[in-house]
């Protein structure tokens, strides 16, 4: 779906929590629209920050795709603008939280110190969904957005592209609780392998299961 994005030139903050010059864009999602995906990039020490508004008692759910293994997204809550709720090179590049805090959440895109010093470029797509109303709890996220998380965790697993990563057949409700995503990676010379997306009951995701043994 598509949304809209105002983009303001302020400042934003730094990964060590200085400030330092930057570029902000304030994400505005289309009327009757929950989901975006923005694309953009970076290079050497630029940074980007995308705000991101929401209500108290919402879902919120991000994807993070880079081209680059050098490349990341931190998010900050409303409540304090200086510590990472969430730091990608720690702890991947899907983020959610149920419920969320009245405020402006914000993803910082970067690069590691070592990237940003031999100047290398970063394209990325910043997938972002919050769904329920504000001051309630809601079920997490959309098939697609499911799918999405599906295919880039599955990427970095098996150390391809996304794009590598086909998904069989929709969401499935597993029999013990939760939902499940059937697909298969591509991985050239050693062939396709068969993987199963793992997400609890609240569509949040686990983890990716190998289908195939090794060997096959």
């Amino acid at each position: 779906m598509k949304a809209h994005v105002a983009i303001v030139i302020g400042l934003a903050f730094a990964t060590g929590g200085t400030l330092a010059e930057g570029r902000v864009e304030v994400v505005k999602f289309a009327a009757g629209t929950t989901s975006t995906s923005i694309k953009g990039s970076i290079r050497g020490d630029d940074m980007v920050s995308y705000s991101i508004g929401t209500g108290a008692g919402q879902v919120m759910q991000l994807l993070f795709v880079p081209s680059n293994r050098s490349c990341y997204v931190n998010v900050y809550a409303p409540e304090n603008a200086q510590t990472a709720v969430h730091v990608g090179s720690l702890s991947g590049n899907e983020f959610g939280i149920n419920p969320t805090a009245p405020g402006s959440y914000t993803a910082r895109v970067y690069l590691m110190r070592n990237a940003a010093r031999r100047n290398e470029t970063c394209r990325f797509t910043l997938s972002i969904e919050i769904t329920g109303k504000p001051g309630g709890i809601s079920a997490g996220g959309s098939d697609q957005l499911m799918i999405d998380i599906c295919k880039g965790s599955a990427a970095g697993m098996y150390g391809v592209q996304p794009r590598d990563v086909a998904i069989a057949r929709g969401v499935v409700a597993a029999s013990g609780g939760g939902f499940t995503l059937d697909g298969t990676v591509d991985k050239g010379a050693e062939g396709l392998k068969k993987l199963r997306c793992i997400f609890g009951p609240d569509r949040r995701f686990s983890h990716v299961q190998a289908m195939t043994s090794d060997g096959e």
